[in-house]
């Protein structure tokens, strides 16, 4: 039975903080499949990162407003292109490995581009070398839920920067402590808010030549769903760099922590000022909902209340427990934000079963007929008054003025309503 890009929010179960699925195809797998090594760290409120930062003020890179240039060539969007060609390769192999019922993009759009450039404006590469490591921030853009950094490497001679495996720019061994890294991340001293927690993502872009000393990388900081800290308000935010770190295997191919292959201490100011186009759309008291029941098998050990919804009967093909669980429920949406890059969303709902709550379900339809890869940015669920919020972020970034329509409800229930930008 083929799905629609909104079935795969169907709904979550019981969580203090982050939304967490109810079915196979929940937000949360599509968060596993389009951003499956994401490393999430918090800070304790009140805290202050404590950072070894080892360069002086004067070398710490500002990649603000005063470093961007008129006459650089290329803006952020045209050096991100092949990013996010590549991204919707990936796309369509997800739609298709989990037969879900929308169409993706074959490649980027000219106003994708243009929106990119716009956001992330133009400014000269910012270098940094230390102890033979070279780091080029090439482009960046943000809107306030994250942003998306380019860094250039350069590793010692004789260092081999190779594909297909998975990256770090700290020591992701280390422990942490008062007096050590917590994380890459530091707000100036005299910013307005904590951090409280964020979303990490490095990915190694494949090169010409993986033997030698050169890589690409994407890097991608989210902010948490109810988080103050926002990328584009002007604040300083010192990224840090304390090496370049692959990923090690064990003999049985898991993994075993990371190893650094390159030294280097770096930090770059990656404040940027954007005036990322936000639109608030017109959804407040529409209410979707019914029955719905959901059937899935899962490999790991079952535990109350999973044991309950056992059917007793398994999967022809895994020889994997089937389960089965049906509840009713409803939606009322509260709020609805877009900007290019992500969408804010918040909603009330009532259920039968309490620990299964909901989210609000929405699929962004292009004039095109395409629609954005969607994944979670984590949530707030509060059980007791039944209401949930949260972020959704787009996998390449989308063009406001070619959406066609917001699809909001339940397909399987044929429930649903289309809201149009104003």
């Amino acid at each position: 039975m083929k799905r629609r890009i909104s079935d795969i929010m169907d709904g979550f179960r019981d969580g203090t903080v982050e939304l967490e699925s109810s079915t196979p195809l929940s937000s949360e797998r599509i968060k596993e499949l389009t951003m499956s090594k994401i490393n999430q760290k918090k800070e304790k409120k009140g805290k202050r990162i404590g950072f070894r930062i080892l360069v002086a003020a004067a070398a710490i890179s500002l990649v603000t407003m005063t470093a961007f240039a008129a006459e650089a060539v290329l803006g952020s969007g045209d050096l991100f292109r092949s990013i996010f060609n590549n991204q919707l390769k990936k796309d369509k192999e997800t739609v298709q490995q989990d037969d879900l019922d929308i169409t993706v993009r074959e490649t980027v759009s000219q106003g994708q581009i243009d929106v990119v450039n716009e956001l992330g404006k133009d400014f000269q590469p910012v270098t940094q070398t230390s102890e033979g490591t070279t780091m080029t921030l090439s482009a960046a853009y943000a809107d306030k839920n994250a942003i998306h950094l380019y860094f250039q490497a350069e590793a010692p001679e004789g260092t081999v920067l190779p594909d297909n495996i998975y990256y770090q720019f700290y020591d992701y061994n280390q422990d942490t402590g008062e007096d050590g890294f917590w994380d890459v991340l530091e707000l100036a001293e005299d910013a307005p808010y904590e951090i409280s927690g964020y979303q990490t993502y490095i990915e190694a872009l494949q090169d010409d030549d993986p033997a030698d000393n050169k890589k690409d990388f994407h890097v991608t900081i989210t902010a948490q769903s109810g988080m103050e800290m926002r990328f584009n308000d002007g604040v300083s935010k010192l990224f840090h760099i304390t090496g370049i770190y692959e990923q090690v295997l064990n003999v049985n191919g898991d993994e075993d922590g990371y190893e650094r292959i390159a030294p280097g201490e770096f930090t770059f100011d990656i404040g940027l000022v954007n005036d990322a186009k936000m639109v608030e759309l017109d959804v407040e008291g529409l209410t979707y909902g019914g029955h719905k029941t959901s059937t899935w098998t899962h490999e790991g050990p079952c535990i109350a209340p999973c044991q309950e919804v056992l059917t007793g009967e398994t999967d022809p093909q895994t020889g994997l427990p089937i389960h089965s669980e049906s509840w009713d429920y409803t939606v009322t949406a509260k709020s609805l934000t877009l900007t290019p890059l992500s969408a804010d969303w918040k909603c009330e709902y009532t259920t039968s079963i309490k620990r299964i709550g909901q989210e609000l379900n929405f699929c962004i339809v292009m004039k095109d007929g395409t629609s954005p890869m969607l994944y979670s940015g984590g949530g707030i669920h509060n059980e007791e008054e039944c209401w949930s919020s949260g972020t959704m972020f787009f996998s390449t970034p989308i063009d406001l003025d070619e959406v066609d329509y917001i699809l909001i409800g339940d397909t399987e229930l044929n429930d649903t309503y289309k809201v149009y930008l104003p």
